[in-house]
């Protein structure tokens, strides 16, 4: 955003923020008059983005023990997409709000969001319950932002960090703090076995 719009799109997030709304309003905002197009994006996210160099270890780590890995960002799909066929990583299910391109405009789209409070464009809450409710017995979150904080409140255990990390600690929410994957590939191991024993333990006190 910053190499498209400089800073004041800083400006329009934070204006929105201090209204109580979150990205379900100021993303539309952001894309409204978007200056590129989908090529100009791409080449900006070759040249800029980057993926965690941890993260495909980690992946391999869940597929080795059967885990399910989702991504769900608030963000949009033309990044993640481009970000994960650069890592050979296209097979990991994903959701996101959209950036359509058409007629010389983009706009955004989001297909997710909730109609339970619809502050995000991408509602995360929605798919922890969904994954709850489905493919797992334990959910693990891991985050780093304000469209973080409603599923953290949902999810058996949590990785933080940034703002998330700061919102799991005003809320009393159990948070492992991490700052990159290789520090969840670490921890991982101990704090599954940890949950295991305390659902071993309120289930035997029943």
């Amino acid at each position: 955003l910053d190499h498209f719009l400089g800073t004041t799109w800083r400006d329009v997030v934070n204006s929105v923020l201090s209204r109580g709304q979150k990205s379900a309003v100021y993303m539309p905002l952001l894309y409204k008059d978007w200056p590129a197009s989908r090529e100009e994006m791409v080449k900006v996210i070759d040249e800029k983005a980057a993926l965690d160099p941890h993260f495909p270890r980690f992946v391999e780590y869940c597929r080795d023990k059967g885990y399910h890995l989702e991504i769900v960002s608030d963000g949009l799909d033309i990044y993640i997409q481009h970000l994960l066929a650069r890592h050979n990583l296209k097979d990991i299910p994903y959701t996101s709000n959209r950036l359509v391109f058409e007629d010389g405009t983009a706009r955004v789209e989001s297909p997710f969001r909730s109609e339970f409070c619809g502050l995000c464009g991408n509602c995360k809450r929605q798919r922890v319950l969904a994954a709850r409710k489905t493919l797992a017995s334990c959910v693990v979150y891991i985050g780093d932002g304000i469209s973080d904080e409603c599923p953290a409140g949902h999810s058996d255990i949590v990785f933080a960090k940034g703002s998330l990390l700061a919102y799991c600690r005003e809320s009393s929410i159990q948070a492992v703090p991490f700052r990159d994957f290789a520090d969840i590939l670490s921890l991982f191991p101990e704090v599954l076995a940890e949950w295991l024993q305390s659902i071993s333990v309120h289930g035997s006190a029943k």
